[in-house]
């Protein structure tokens, strides 16, 4: 196989992407993957494509080749098309809803037909090169280890850490590192443009950060962290949990859906605090194209309480959250939400 004619399609710090011209084989083009800097976030993403290719699922990008020496993936090349991020930015809204509502669908067939997979998927990985750790441990290992930058924001504005705070976030981080009857492939990355609308359906690309962990980890891109109109929401919601529920049967059960979707909004709105630093109380910044950090911090605790009013597993986490909110928006009163061009 000769390759020929390369387009660099991404340039990053952790890869390079580039599409390749193929004389001599089967296919007429191909994608490589580079990760010359983070090696663990391609071995990842090798696990969790040959995962799916064993298992005959065409969600994502076929493996076709790969190399640890070279740190090195070739991709099957799903051609041109619109993502959603693209269906979002357009003027076509019932292109952008129906859009939002087939990545929906998708990722409750990924988490469906992976769930009890997580042996597969380990035996994968560790075969390729023995992983620190699981991603799941490390994600509740950094929710409790980094309390202090949480504590920072609080100081910053004058709000009190409530009693139990502390108890409720080892809670979490329990929950995170054994998520039961939810543990799935997830893609770890559900940004916008990371699914690629083919000729043969929705693709979900690039699943460096995709691991076994809580499914609906990758839900909270409808539920909590792209600003999306409420009722949009809701149907997003009701999508995926009948897709997931013939697999999953905690799914079916209103109590524990209620619970787990709080439980995993309040984990990455703790986050959002741990990423930002409260040097945002003095000057905003871009957190996404179009997008504050101020917005975005704003956004993340108005929905995460929206979706702990019916269940709460977490009350003295919540007052805490609550009492950072009720600073921030007297703070930061007159910052502007982001609506999506489709939706304007």
């Amino acid at each position: 196989m000769l390759l020929t004619e390369p387009q660099v399609l991404r340039t990053q710090s952790r890869c390079h992407v580039v599409r390749a011209r193929v004389r001599g084989g089967d296919v007429t083009s191909v994608v490589l993957k580079h990760f010359h800097q983070d090696l663990v976030l391609g071995l990842d993403e090798w696990a969790g494509l040959e995962l799916l290719g064993r298992h005959n699922l065409t969600l994502a990008p076929g493996l076709i080749a790969g190399s640890v020496d070279s740190r090195l993936l070739v991709l099957q090349d799903l051609g041109l098309g619109p993502t959603l991020e693209d269906l979002l930015q357009g003027d076509d809204p019932e292109a952008a809803i129906g859009g939002l509502l087939a990545v929906a669908r998708l990722t409750g067939q990924l988490h469906a037909r992976t769930w009890g997979l997580h042996g597969d998927f380990d035996m994968l990985r560790h075969a390729l090169n023995p992983r620190p750790g699981r991603v799941r441990i490390e994600n509740a290992r950094y929710l409790l280890e980094h309390v202090d930058r949480l504590r920072r924001w609080t100081d910053a504005v004058d709000a009190e850490l409530e009693p139990g705070t502390q108890e409720d976030l080892e809670h979490v981080a329990r929950e995170l590192a054994e998520p039961g009857p939810f543990l799935a492939l997830t893609h770890g990355d559900m940004a916008p443009g990371n699914t690629l609308f083919t000729a043969g359906g929705p693709r979900l690309l690039d699943f460096e950060y995709c691991g076994m962990r809580h499914a609906l980890y990758d839900a909270l891109m409808w539920l909590l962290v792209v600003p999306l109109p409420d009722e949009l929401i809701l149907r997003a919601d009701v999508t995926y949990r009948i897709t997931l529920a013939p697999s999953c049967e905690a799914a079916r059960i209103d109590s524990t859906w209620l619970r787990a979707r709080a439980l995993l909004a309040t984990a990455r709105t703790v986050n959002m605090f741990q990423w930002m630093s409260p040097r945002a109380l003095e000057r905003d910044r871009e957190w996404a194209p179009g997008f504050s950090e101020r917005a975005a911090l704003l956004r993340h605790l108005a929905r995460a309480r929206a979706l702990r009013e019916k269940l709460d597993p977490t009350p003295a986490l919540s007052r805490t959250l609550d009492a950072l909110e009720e600073r921030l928006v007297e703070r930061w009163a007159g910052t502007e939400s982001f609506t999506w061009p489709a939706f304007r």
